[in-house]
């Protein structure tokens, strides 16, 4: 009869120190990041997530911080989805702000996590609003680039004409000292004085 209490006992301690092994056993490393950086890249992510977070200390007492909530946002993908999170929610908090439907968007992606077809289509137009915003914003820089060089052009053309105006007024200045030297010299010739016969 004692061995019959004795099994019951000995099945609870091992199932309870199995689980209890299982539960203080090392967990498989779950990424806190939402991309994966490669390793040459990590330490440059780092600095430029560094950077941003200067840029969102500064921000509020010059100007409206979405941007820069958005920026460091997107560089937290590579580190913390939590950190990410927060920032994705200040950039959306200017509801007309350029940065708030994207920023809703990653929202919406961290917060539904990889499966399912919500998270593709989240993930597709993430990825969609980003290679536009890439697109526009490299359209501005040319479009930028090429006022500037149109601007170069006319100071170029101004300063040309600048130029060929100096030398005309040169031109004029040294034919006015030359008639002053000639009726200078006239002058001179007309008071010498004669010489003396001998």
């Amino acid at each position: 009869m004692r061995r019959g209490i004795r099994l019951p006992q000995v099945a609870a301690l091992c199932a309870g120190l199995t689980l209890q092994a299982c539960l203080s056993a090392p967990q498989p490393a779950v990424s806190r990041a939402f991309f994966m950086a490669p390793p040459q890249d990590a330490e440059v992510i780092h600095a430029f997530a560094r950077e941003q977070d200067r840029q969102v200390q500064r921000c509020a007492a010059t100007h409206a911080c979405d941007r820069a909530h958005y920026v460091r946002a997107l560089a937290a993908l590579y580190e913390d989805r939590n950190v990410a999170m927060k920032h994705f929610q200040a950039a959306a908090r200017t509801p007309n702000g350029r940065y708030a439907a994207p920023s809703l968007q990653w929202i919406r992606l961290l917060e539904d996590g990889r499966d399912g077809a919500s998270y593709q289509a989240a993930l597709s137009q993430a990825a969609e609003r980003l290679v536009r915003d890439v697109i526009e914003r490299e359209t501005t820089v040319v479009s930028q680039s090429a006022e500037a060089r149109q601007k170069d052009v006319q100071a170029i053309q101004v300063l040309k004409q600048q130029l060929k105006e100096h030398e005309k007024k040169i031109d004029e200045l040294t034919q006015q000292i030359d008639a002053l030297k000639r009726v200078d010299q006239e002058v001179k010739d007309q008071i010498k004085p004669g010489r003396p016969a001998n």
